[in-house]
């Protein structure tokens, strides 16, 4: 369905906005009169249009990559014939609402195809005053008026709604970003994974760090996970929940927890808060923590200058 704003334009509000802006019977009729007229005018306006927009450097950049201008000047063709069709129904409207996304997309901001409606009225008048009286004509540009008035509240909106829906995903995309960076998991040694906890642990953090961890544990076949809390300032409640969760989904797979980067004072907290810890291996530093996941798997770490790492 199309968009209006952030929401669905449905079929009873159409009518109304067409109401709104005072969109008659007896306006579309004289549109449908004009479609003859805008037939042998369109070419010399569109190519005017677009005249005017290559004097400037911001749509020049734009408009002269190559088959962009060529595929603007078809779109608009097409545009500015529809609004003489004198059909004005759903169809229309979705193709009106694209306008918006396609601007967009491309770059072009609302100033410059917004002015593009002031361009239309202005070179299309001297077609309407040389094919008809001075009076039928001004009673056709009053009608032409209100359908761009029209068309214009809809790009606009649509625009403004891609737009934000683009904000958005960027948000998210940023926000998942960060969320993998503070939570880095990797092979440390062969059956020995690390998992790094930076900040503090919300559901959602808790959530993807779960399911990170445990796809490493499967996918590297793991049978040791070690956790370093080093970057955790402080553990709440909450936290540590989150923490036993976790432990216990690795337990579930078969594989063997470390704690490491435990501080003195978030020993202190955990015992506060009464959050049993009974045997998970923890570990004031990640060395030491590392150490004893190389002990459970009977792996020895030599001196440099032996040739042998294990």
């Amino acid at each position: 369905m199309p968009i209006f704003g952030d929401r669905t334009i449905t079929p009873v509000e159409w009518p109304r906005l067409k109401a709104f802006v005072g969109l008659e019977p007896s306006d579309i009729e004289i549109l449908k009169t004009l479609e003859p007229i805008a037939e042998q005018a369109v070419d010399l306006i569109i190519d005017e249009i677009y005249e005017v927009f290559l004097r400037f450097d911001e749509t020049h950049v734009l408009l002269k990559q190559e088959g962009t201008l060529e595929r603007l000047k078809q779109a608009q063709r097409k545009y500015f014939l529809e609004l003489f069709s004198g059909d004005y129904g759903e169809r229309y409207l979705a193709s009106r609402l694209r306008i918006g996304e396609v601007h967009h997309h491309v770059g072009l901001t609302p100033q410059w195809y917004l002015t593009a409606y002031c361009h239309y009225l202005r070179l299309f008048r001297p077609h309407l005053f040389k094919n008809m009286d001075t009076e039928r004509a001004l009673i056709a540009l009053d009608a032409l008026e209100r359908v761009i008035a029209l068309d214009q509240s809809l790009a606009i909106s649509t625009y403004v709604a891609v737009g934000s829906q683009a904000k958005e995903d960027l948000i998210s995309q940023q926000h998942a970003e960060i969320i993998e960076i503070s939570t880095p998991v990797v092979q440390v040694w062969n059956g020995i994974i690390l998992a790094t906890i930076i900040g503090t642990l919300n559901s959602e953090r808790s959530r993807l760090f779960m399911e990170r961890l445990l796809e490493k544990i499967v996918d590297t076949r793991s049978s040791i996970a070690l956790i370093d809390i080093t970057g955790v300032p402080a553990i709440d409640t909450a936290t540590a929940q989150h923490l036993i969760d976790t432990i216990s989904a690795v337990r579930l797979l078969g594989s063997h927890v470390v704690i490491t980067g435990v501080s003195p004072a978030i020993a202190q907290t955990l015992v506060h808060l009464g959050i049993d810890l009974t045997g998970v291996n923890t570990r004031a530093s990640l060395a030491a923590g590392l150490r004893v996941a190389l002990d459970m798997m009977n792996l020895e770490v030599k001196a440099s200058g032996t040739g042998n790492n294990q």
